[in-house]
């Protein structure tokens, strides 16, 4: 996805994260961004009800993520996480990531996750809440009906 990203975060490889040849250990990608989503969260002010630790305590499980690698990060290197696109659904939210080495000026990954708003009082998903919502489409987020529909797919 090309333009400019929605949010993006700079990290380093530290020692703890890479394998015995030096070079990042490919769950670590998946590490880095769960950090900058919770990095841009912060930024718009969600993460109190977000980790669930205040009303309504809300979480965001996993429920589906990849990741496609071309090249490998090394410790050391300074590197960026860039929020490219954020979908929508009604329970459920769609991060598209691009992972850049800012050393070698390269992109290392391109990356999803899809997570779902769930209720920890409720015990089940709910629909993501309004505040998240509209700030999450203040920042370039789109609703995901509307997209497909715009593709010609159901909603």
């Amino acid at each position: 996805m090309a333009g400019e990203p929605l949010f993006a975060a700079r990290y380093r490889v530290h020692w703890s994260e890479t394998d015995a040849a030096g070079i990042m250990h490919f769950s670590n990608f998946f590490r880095a961004l769960e950090r900058c989503e919770e990095d841009m969260l912060a930024s718009l002010g969600l993460m109190d009800s977000i980790v669930g630790q205040m009303p309504p305590r809300i979480v965001f499980p996993r429920v589906h993520a990849e990741c496609l690698y071309q090249a490998p990060l090394r410790l050391g290197d300074t590197y960026r996480v860039e929020v490219t696109g954020i979908e929508l659904g009604r329970k459920s939210i769609r991060y598209s990531f691009r992972i850049v080495n800012e050393t070698l000026g390269s992109p290392s990954a391109e990356c999803s996750i899809v997570a779902v708003a769930y209720s920890i009082a409720e015990g089940r998903s709910i629909p993501i809440p309004e505040e998240m919502r509209r700030k999450l489409l203040e920042i370039g987020a789109v609703e995901r009906e509307k997209n497909s529909q715009a593709r010609g797919e159901e909603g």
